[in-house]
């Protein structure tokens, strides 16, 4: 069975894995689930959740060329909170409309995890008129996170998000 989950059930699966764990530090979440992370080489791909059905062990493999590993394992916590019942491989081989679905809800529980309401609405007052790029680089994250945090909080309107 495939669930559909909205910006808001990601949002709240986010926060209750913070709530649950203490923490929004994608390491230590890992840690304490037994979720092993390795870098390597991956040539163009930034990282993928991988399933070890012998060892009944989840593994997370980053690019170690990636500027932005932290998110990147965010967002493999996404597939693993939000799709590991999936075979997300033979799924996107089915359907590129389920594939990027699948993905962007990934990076809306990275974005949700790594940015959470509170640190979002804390740093925001210091920022009142600056770019989304000058937030994001002040924040140490890529502008995609910064985007999707505001589309989610609508903070901007329609128009307004598009120009950036």
């Amino acid at each position: 069975m495939i669930l559909i989950y909205t910006s808001k059930n990601i949002k709240h699966k986010a926060e209750s894995v913070i709530h649950e764990h203490g923490t929004n530090n994608v390491y230590q979440i890992c840690d304490d689930l037994k979720i092993i992370i390795l870098d390597g080489n991956l040539g163009r791909i930034n990282g993928f959740l991988q399933y070890y059905k012998k060892e009944d062990k989840y593994l997370i493999h980053v690019n170690k060329n990636s500027k932005y590993q932290e998110i990147i394992i965010a967002h493999e916590l996404g597939h693993y909170f939000l799709h590991k019942c999936l075979n997300t491989f033979q799924m996107e081989n089915c359907s590129l409309i389920l594939g990027d679905k699948l993905e962007y809800q990934a990076d809306v529980f990275a974005t949700e995890l790594l940015l959470p309401d509170y640190l979002f609405t804390y740093e925001t007052p210091k920022s009142q008129n600056w770019s989304l790029n000058q937030i994001a680089a002040s924040l140490q994250l890529p502008l995609s996170i910064v985007e999707i945090k505001i589309k989610q909080m609508k903070l901007l309107s329609a128009e307004l998000a598009l120009k950036y």
